[in-house]
């Protein structure tokens, strides 16, 4: 149920991670996948033929530039946690390896993906020995029509949950896929996908997948369609049916335009989605920009144009379809955009002191909050900041 390759051998000194790093892609084939990448990549490996997954920021991932050039984010995260990740960070994932928290990808899809769920955290420590998955999607590029569904049609979450055998059947049976909440995807869209939610990505999509570092995929139900090989790929159908929620919460975010003292001039942001495991912001920078890092790791995504990052002795150019790393250990960078450029910034935040005090601060009701921070928050007290 996991595909990650591993990552590679911890046992030299750890490198210093005091600069941007930039991590080598790793290009991985699906069933569903495409030969054209061309809205993110100019180039590419003549290998895999069908790719359906980049793979940015796994523990598999190689650095490709300056003192960690060949190490993998893993090995990183595991020899110099607080300086790449960060003391809270690092702190909070405490004897569960310190692999990278964060997994990235792009997907390109010609067709659908399984009707799929992942697990929670507890669950897929107990049985898989990993974290659980939640994750969302940003649009990148929709063709006229196409779909994705998280959770199961509103009629049926209005009623009391089927029973275990009911869902069996209506997977045996192919039913499961016209149970799901389908809506139309468009570029720029959002959406958040908890663990145990169900969910299906459909055909015509381009996606930036923003997920806990797990690989772990209960499929429901696959269209009966071969594998690479030629089998059948594996259902997962009794784990599936053991992590499913039937009211899982996620779909669509309304994302919130964030406060920036520089936005006429320099950057515009805004807010995306937000979960204890990541926050995401789109930053459209149109000039120079002095980032400050607030003392943890942050990821920065290349959707549109090119900048040069220079920060800790190390200029660093980003192009179109690639990542940087900016670790905790670095307090601050400056961002020069060659033209208009468009990136995701996703971190691990402190959610309450990241997030939601922000955006109360800047006047967001409790409703706008609900629909781009998940699980929904607690309402603001009394005397809070």
């Amino acid at each position: 149920m996991s595909s990650l390759p591993p990552s590679g051998s911890a046992s030299h000194p750890a490198p210093a991670c005091d600069y941007p790093l930039r991590p080598e892609p790793l290009f991985v084939e699906r069933v569903w996948g495409r030969e054209d990448l061309s809205s993110l990549y100019s180039s590419r490996p003549a290998e895999p033929r069908r790719v359906g997954e980049v793979w940015l920021t796994g523990d598999q991932n190689r650095v490709s530039n300056g003192a960690a050039a060949g190490t993998t984010l893993g090995d990183l995260a595991r020899q110099n946690p607080q300086a790449l990740l960060g003391a809270s960070v690092s702190n909070s994932r405490s004897g569960t390896g310190l692999s990278f928290p964060l997994l990235i990808k792009f997907l390109f899809t010609t067709d659908k993906l399984s009707v799929q769920v992942h697990p929670s955290d507890a669950y897929a420590q107990e049985r898989e020995g990993s974290a659980g998955k939640t994750e969302m999607w940003h649009v990148l590029q929709a063709e006229p029509g196409a779909r994705l569904a998280i959770g199961f049609r509103e009629e049926l979450t209005r009623g009391p949950r089927m029973e275990r055998s009911e869902l069996r059947n209506a997977v045996e049976n192919g039913e499961i896929e016209a149970m799901l909440d389908w809506t139309e995807a468009r570029g720029d869209d959002t959406f958040f996908v908890p663990a145990g939610a169900v969910h299906a990505i459909g055909a015509g999509l381009v996606l930036c997948e923003i997920q806990q570092n797990s690989d772990v995929t209960y499929r429901f139900y696959d269209y009966n369609r071969p594998g690479m090989d030629g089998r059948p790929r594996p259902l997962h159908i009794e784990q599936a049916l053991d992590v499913l929620q039937w009211r899982a919460s996620g779909g669509r975010t309304a994302p919130l335009e964030l406060a920036n003292a520089l936005a006429t001039e320099t950057a515009a942001r805004r807010c995306l989605a937000a979960c204890p495991y990541f926050a995401t912001e789109k930053f459209s920078l149109r000039s120079p920009y002095h980032h400050q890092g607030r003392g943890r790791l942050e990821i920065w995504i290349a959707l549109e144009g090119d900048a040069r990052f220079e920060a800790g002795g190390e200029p660093v150019a980003c192009h179109r379809g690639e990542v940087l790393v900016l670790p905790a250990a670095l307090h601050s960078a400056w961002i020069h955009p060659t033209s208009p450029s468009v990136f995701l910034r996703t971190f691990p935040p402190d959610l309450e002191a990241d997030i939601l005090a922000p955006l109360r601060a800047q006047g967001f009701s409790e409703e706008q909050l609900r629909r781009v921070c998940f699980p929904s928050p607690p309402a603001a007290v009394k005397g809070r900041e």
